[in-house]
């Protein structure tokens, strides 16, 4: 789905002596089947912007227009609009309730007027797609999973109901090292097989380096960046000016650079690391 932000304003405790503008005439685009990924300090506007692209919050001005609708208008249905933009927050592991993990992915495709074998298939799917396997995990209580596996199950819920847009507000906070790897791979998997847009949020520099399409940098309310990664990235002065830092391999290299060990581009993950080091160590010894 092609998403259009213009112009958009958010006002938190309006007319207040506590007035905060959230968010100061923000416009984005995003286009059909783009991995996205949203980052900036806390405070800066993420939780914000994501929010009214789901319809939870309205804005003071502005507009956003999915596939053509503005939904900022009184006429569209929310209720039909988060069939189609699926929101998952942080930590959605405590909002699993049901007595068995089918139970809880179904909730959501149950209420869609489906039919059972639908139903069955599209948590069937789901379950594939974050990585749990139905005859082991579908009966279990989801109380008696791992943390990480209840994130997961909790994101097929979101899944199952076949989102157009799937976005997540820092889907890897708090997890171990294994985990958060799992997550990332799980959401790549998603977006290969599905071709969705998907929006995450994320302070993780070095996640959006390695996963997204395209970044947006949000600081003080304003979009300050956006771009490809390596357009983002290699703007390295104004995000130390946001107090952000680049990925670590990017920091190595740089140490690289200052003796004199000059990578010919942009590096930013750890396999663009490898082949440049690699190339760098074949020109030394030729």
């Amino acid at each position: 789905m092609s998403i259009k932000i213009e112009n958009l304003v958010h006002i938190y405790n309006k007319g207040l002596a506590y007035e905060t503008t959230a968010l100061d005439n923000v416009s984005v685009e995003i286009g059909d089947g783009e991995f996205v990924g949203i980052i900036g300090h806390t405070g800066s506007g993420k939780s914000t912007l994501i929010q009214h692209i789901n319809g939870i919050l309205k804005p003071d001005s502005g507009r956003i227009v999915i596939n053509g609708t503005d939904i900022t208008e009184k006429s569209v249905k929310l209720s039909e609009l988060r069939k189609k933009v699926g929101l998952v927050f942080q930590y959605p592991e405590y909002q699993l309730f049901e007595e068995s993990v089918i139970k809880d992915i179904a909730f959501g495709p149950s209420k869609l007027g489906l039919s059972e074998e639908e139903i069955d298939l599209r948590v069937r799917e789901a379950m594939d797609l974050v990585g749990l396997d139905y005859d082991e995990y579908g009966s279990r209580s989801p109380f008696d999973l791992s943390g990480g596996q209840k994130r997961r199950a909790a994101i097929a819920g979101v899944i199952a109901m076949k989102p157009e847009v799937l976005i997540l507000d820092e889907p890897t906070a708090g997890l171990d090292p294994k985990a958060h790897s799992e997550m990332l791979a799980m959401l790549v998997r998603l977006h290969e097989k599905e071709r969705c847009d998907i929006i995450l949020v994320s302070h993780n520099m070095r996640d959006m380096a390695e996963i997204t399409d395209k970044i947006i940098v949000m600081d003080k309310g304003k979009v300050a960046l956006t771009g490809t990664p390596k357009e983002v990235y290699s703007q390295k002065d104004k995000l130390f000016e946001i107090g952000l830092e680049t990925p670590p391999v990017m920091q190595f290299m740089k140490l690289l650079e200052d003796r004199g060990i000059k990578s010919e581009g942009l590096v930013m993950t750890m396999d663009e690391a490898e082949e440049e080091i690699l190339k760098l160590l074949k020109k030394k010894d030729a």
